[in-house]
Order: C-alpha cells, then sequence, then structure tokens
C-alpha cells in the first residue's frame, strides 16, 4: 500500500496520544470554515493552524499537517482550491467533529537508489579533492545534480489506490465515512464555483520559483545526495472510527 495523494508525506501524524481534545478540535474546525468561507487569507489561516501542530490529539495534529499543502504560506491568497481539494476539507472537517483518531506508521525502504546515491557522492568528492575549495565546485555538483534529481523520481512511490481512494481519504472506506457522517450529522458546504479560477500566482511565476528551485538543487546536490543515503520512507495513515474515547 503507497501512501494516498491527499496524504501529508510526514511522521509528525504519528500516534503519540488516543485524547479527543473536543475543544481543540472545535476550535480548529471552526478556523478552518473561516478560511473556506474567505474571513481570513492564507497568512492568516497559517498562524492558527500553527497552535495546533503540537497538539496532544491525533486528529487535530494530522489535520494541521494536512491542511498545509493545499495554502500558499509565501504569497497571502484568499481560499483557492479545486473540488476534490474542498471535498477532502469537507472530509477534514468531519474527522474534527467526530471522536475518531488518526494513526500512522512508517515503514522503511532500501534500494538500488542509495547505492548510486553513494557513488555520486564519492565522485563528487573525488572531483572537489582534486580542483579544491573555489566557486567551480558549484558547476562540478551540477551534474550530480542531475543524478539526484533522477533518484528523487525513482524513488517516488507509484500509486496503486483503490476507486474509492480519493472520494473517502483520510477514511479507510466508504462505510467509515457514511458511519461517521450520519453519527455526527456533518453538514457538507456546497463547493463555491467562484473560485475554482482562483489562482494564487501565474504560471509565468510559478515557472520562476520552479526554476530557482532545480537551480538550487543541481548546486546543492551533494547535501541533497546525503539525504537520499537514508532508506525511503513512507507513511500509511487511517483513522480509526470509533464513538468511545476519552475526551478532553
Amino acid at each position: 500500500m503507497t501512501p494516498n495523494p491527499y496524504e501529508p508525506p510526514t511522521s509528525a501524524v504519528e500516534l503519540r496520544s488516543d485524547i479527543v481534545d473536543r475543544t481543540q478540535r472545535d476550535e480548529f474546525a471552526e478556523s478552518i470554515r473561516r478560511f473556506l468561507d474567505e474571513s481570513i487569507t492564507a497568512f492568516e489561516f497559517d498562524e492558527l493552524v500553527d497552535n495546533y501542530r503540537d497538539s496532544q490529539d491525533s486528529a487535530v495534529r494530522f489535520v494541521a499537517q494536512a491542511v498545509w499543502y493545499h495554502y500558499d504560506d509565501c504569497d497571502d491568497h484568499l481560499v483557492s482550491l479545486s473540488k476534490p481539494e474542498w471535498d477532502y476539507f469537507q472530509r477534514l472537517l468531519l474527522l474534527l467533529e467526530s471522536n475518531s483518531r488518526v494513526q500512522s506508521r512508517n515503514s522503511r525502504r532500501w534500494s538500488v537508489s542509495q547505492l548510486v546515491a553513494l557513488c555520486s557522492l564519492l565522485g563528487f568528492a573525488w572531483i572537489a579533492f582534486h580542483i579544491g575549495w573555489s566557486s567551480g565546485l558549484l558547476l562540478a555538483a551540477m551534474p550530480f545534480g542531475i543524478i539526484s534529481i533522477g533518484i528523487a523520481r525513482l524513488q517516488r512511490p507509484v500509486a496503486t489506490h483503490g476507486p474509492y481512494d480519493q472520494l473517502v481519504f483520510p477514511f479507510k472506506t466508504l462505510s467509515d465515512l457514511r458511519a461517521t457522517y450520519h453519527a455526527v450529522k456533518f453538514r457538507k458546504t456546497r463547493f463555491p464555483q467562484h473560485i475554482q479560477s482562483r489562482i494564487v500566482r501565474s504560471p509565468f511565476m510559478c515557472g520562476v520559483y520552479q526554476l530557482q528551485f532545480y537551480l538550487a538543487w543541481l548546486m546543492l546536490s551533494p547535501l541533497a545526495l546525503v539525504s537520499q543515503l537514508l532508506p525511503a520512507t513512507e507513511t500509511h495513515t487511517e483513522v480509526i472510527v470509533e464513538s468511545s474515547a476519552n475526551v478532553a
């Protein structure tokens, strides 16, 4: 099983407690609704999200991680979501309104990628030893950056999701989703069509930022290769649907 495309790639959501903090859940849900209602901007929302990243409630921690990938913290803006993203936010709100917990487990995977990263890093070290510390090292690092980018693409897991995963995640099944809807009497908010065409930044600026990112990757490839010596980590998240839990 590979991570859902909506799942935040982080181990920070690992289960540390079974506490259901109803106060935090309600407050966080209200903050999300204010963002969806366009009452606050991304910068204001980000400040509110910061209050919940280290919560003792596993569901609150998960949602705080999950929403971070759906707004920009560099350019301030009003909510800008696609219809599938909007529906995902509704399921996150449903999770906060329920007594369900979030359980995550990590799996580490070794592959030939680590060997390629090690050989590339040794190759760069050999070049650095011969040319010395100079501006030429940045140019020498670029070919190894191409290798590093290739490793990153190879390490990306191949999606093998079920036909309904995108409709139910973070819940495991349609039955779990339906049962939670009925248990909390949740009312889904309709997707506002006027935000569908809203963009945070122009395609040109997206290209500029992406170019800067890859140039930095090429020049700092030794650092990337060091991180790629470690086994690839995959996080599997599951909502444990239950109505009886310790409520704080």
